[in-house]
């Protein structure tokens, strides 16, 4: 007897009826799979036995997905009543409120010591150039040399200056 063309092996029904089963099933496939149900009847208790074992893992039950959205919505950033709605942009927890006031009156008080205390180093150099100068005579060698002591303001050093005079014409004259 020759097989025909829509025949199907004992295995190869069982995956058309697991298909069925998924949903995965081709048009074709089905009528196959419809013929030989017709003429095997045990396996329709096959299908049906894997069909209810397939049931407790695979549930299908009808979802509202508007609905499951609006929970997991709801889940991590429920809707803020009225009341705990402000004009706040941005609302700090009460301990950085009162570290940016530490951080802010601490670079307010650091500027107002900068500009009202004056310069440690200028005072001494101020200091010591108001005092008196230490040299009170310089001899030199040179012959018409003039030597002129002074004391530099900015550094507070005594400077001591020789220079070649040129002599001094007689105005008079």
């Amino acid at each position: 007897m020759p097989a025909r063309p829509t025949a199907l092996s004992e295995s190869e029904a069982q995956l058309l009826m697991s298909q069925l089963i998924d949903g995965e099933i081709s048009p074709n496939d089905a009528d196959r799979l419809h013929l030989y149900l017709e003429e095997h009847p045990e396996a329709t208790q096959w299908m049906e036995s894997s069909q209810l074992t397939a049931e407790p893992f695979f549930p299908n039950p009808e979802i509202d997905s508007a609905d499951m959205w609006r929970r997991i919505r709801d889940e991590i950033a429920p809707e803020p009543s009225m009341e705990q709605r402000s004009s706040k942009v941005i609302a700090f927890p009460p301990i950085f409120k009162l570290i940016g006031a530490a951080a802010a009156l601490a670079l307010v008080a650091s500027l107002v010591w900068k500009t009202a205390a004056p310069d440690s180093g200028y005072i001494a150099t101020e200091r010591y150039a108001a005092s008196e100068s230490v040299v009170e005579f310089v001899d030199t060698d040179i012959p018409g040399a003039s030597p002129v002591v002074y004391t530099d303001e900015i550094s507070g050093w005594t400077v001591v200056w020789v220079a070649e005079m040129e002599p001094i014409a007689d105005e008079t004259s």
